[in-house]
């Protein structure tokens, strides 16, 4: 049996004949692709689901923090200053976006570009985007020295009752909640001198 099978496989393999050709670019210019592709993206930075911050993950809110030090920017004993965000979170839900291959004409020129393109019965969804506060912080110690704990971990809450009991130190938080819809195309294109936008 196994014969049989091995020598119809062989016989079928022998009468096939694929002849490749090379085209040339006359012949490449006929030649029409498929549409481009369509990219969508969800982002989601500690959220349990969208628009509920995740208090498992951030149970210690001293991790769930953006921090940034700019450089040349200490205090004047050579503590490293951090610009932090605290309490950041969001999800940020980037429906569709059409990727395409385009030709832009302009006279006798012609450039080929990328472009991206939205639909705007697919707006882009914002829940819950910002930071409950942003503050500046210093680090412990010059230079990052030894037993340094950086400014981005500072800790420290509101002790007064009121509206910000409890809550880490800072200033202006922000918050958005949203559908972004936008219409119209994006081109990418390399650029020299034969194009008047260039």
């Amino acid at each position: 049996m196994k014969t049989v099978i091995l020598l119809s496989s062989l016989l079928l393999s022998a009468s096939v004949n694929a002849a490749l050709e090379p085209l040339n670019n006359t012949d490449l210019q006929q030649v029409e692709g498929q549409a481009g592709a369509d990219i969508s993206l969800n982002l989601s930075l500690n959220q349990s689901s969208p628009g509920v911050f995740d208090t498992t993950l951030c149970s210690d809110l001293k991790f769930c923090r953006l921090g940034i030090a700019l450089n040349n920017r200490s205090t004047t004993d050579g503590k490293k200053l951090w610009l932090v965000f605290k309490g950041i979170q969001g999800t940020i839900n980037i429906q569709q976006v059409a990727l395409d291959g385009v030709d832009l004409i302009y006279g006798s020129t012609v450039k080929p570009a990328i472009q991206l393109s939205f639909n705007p019965l697919k707006p882009i969804q914002f829940r819950n985007v910002g930071f409950n506060s942003v503050s500046i912080e210093t680090d412990t110690v010059a230079n990052e020295g030894a037993g340094n704990i950086p400014g981005y971990l500072a800790t420290g809450t509101y002790t007064t009752a009121g509206f910000d009991a409890n809550r880490e130190k800072g200033f202006t938080g922000l918050m958005i909640n949203g559908n972004l819809s936008v219409a119209g195309t994006i081109k990418i294109f390399s650029c020299d001198s034969s194009h008047p936008r260039c």
